[in-house]
């Protein structure tokens, strides 16, 4: 995803096994907006230590961090929410961060199984803070571009640059209002 929110720069190195991202790995973005990948442990086949020391590691930078924004969720959009994802929601609302949810991969699932599982991710931040939790909640496919261009936007706010370039964004959409090839699916819900 981090590839693809720079335009498929190798700027991140993936892999086929989940749980690789061991440490906090810092990607400077045109010195306007920085993204920090953290240890993801809900799909990773480790021990138990070792997803507890990841969790410290992630509680630590949630308290600790001076210029973190905000916190972009991310969700497999082919699994849906799982308890793992709603317990680092509950994290992030302890430290009073702002959270954003994405679900990825959105490429990879049903139609009807990702508009069950956004309907899901919607029903579940509603118990939480509002004014923490990001207004719109994104579903993506890095692999195909969907919906990569309204997430840019959503993170683009954070930048200096960003006010102009949300703005030149939906001034963009208001145009391209038209339907898109493949349906007229949204891969961005308002949720507030």
């Amino acid at each position: 995803l981090i590839n693809a929110l720079v335009f498929g720069k190798e700027i991140a190195r993936s892999s086929k096994m989940p749980g690789r991202t061991r440490h906090l790995f810092a990607f400077d973005i045109g010195r306007q907006l920085s993204l920090v990948d953290l240890p993801g442990y809900g799909y990773s086949k480790v021990s138990q230590q070792l997803r507890d020391d990841w969790e410290a590691l992630v509680e630590t930078y949630l308290e600790r961090s001076k210029s973190l924004k905000r916190v972009i969720c991310l969700i497999d959009a082919s699994v849906g929410l799982r308890r793992d994802d709603e317990r680092i929601w509950e994290a992030i609302m302890g430290t009073g961060r702002q959270m954003m949810v994405v679900l990825t991969k959105a490429d990879r699932c049903h139609m009807e199984d990702l508009h069950r599982n956004v309907a899901e991710v919607l029903a579940a931040i509603q118990a939480l803070d509002k004014s923490l939790v990001w207004p719109y909640v994104h579903a993506v496919s890095a692999e195909h571009d969907l919906g990569m261009r309204e997430l840019r936007a959503s993170l683009s706010v954070e930048s200096p640059r960003g006010a102009a370039v949300a703005a030149a964004v939906a001034e963009e959409n208001r145009r391209a209002a038209a339907p898109q090839e493949g349906g007229n699916l949204s891969f961005s819900t308002r949720w507030k």
